[in-house]
Order: C-alpha cells, then sequence, then structure tokens
C-alpha cells in the first residue's frame, strides 16, 4: 500500500471584500443595460446551471 498525505483543502469560497447590501446598493446604482432575448436566455441558462444544487457522492459529482 503507498503512503498517502495529507492535501490542503482550499475554502470553496474566498472572503468577501464587499458586504452583500454594498454589493446590492452598487449594483442598484449602475446604470441599466437591455439584453436581447437570446442574451437573456443564455444568462438565464447560466444562472440555474450555477444554482444547481451539487452532492459529492463516492469521489463523483451528483449535479441534480
Amino acid at each position: 500500500m503507498s503512503l498517502r498525505f495529507p492535501t490542503k483543502i482550499k475554502p470553496l469560497a474566498g472572503l468577501r471584500k464587499t458586504t452583500l447590501d454594498q454589493r446590492i446598493a452598487e449594483l442598484r446604482s449602475k446604470k441599466t443595460t437591455y439584453v436581447s432575448h437570446g442574451e437573456a436566455l443564455l444568462i438565464q441558462g447560466t444562472a440555474t446551471a450555477s444554482l444547481r444544487k451539487q452532492r459529492i457522492i463516492d469521489g463523483k459529482f451528483d449535479l441534480d
């Protein structure tokens, strides 16, 4: 059996430089950007994919 050395685990999320309330205020004060219907669908699909529930099962990723 080979020797196994511990791996350094990095945190999944980095430290926030700004608070959530500050980020919301920043986005609300930003100038409006108009997007086409196709761009809106692409953004919506990207957001949906990034919010899917993710689990690790037996060393494999399971995306719900």
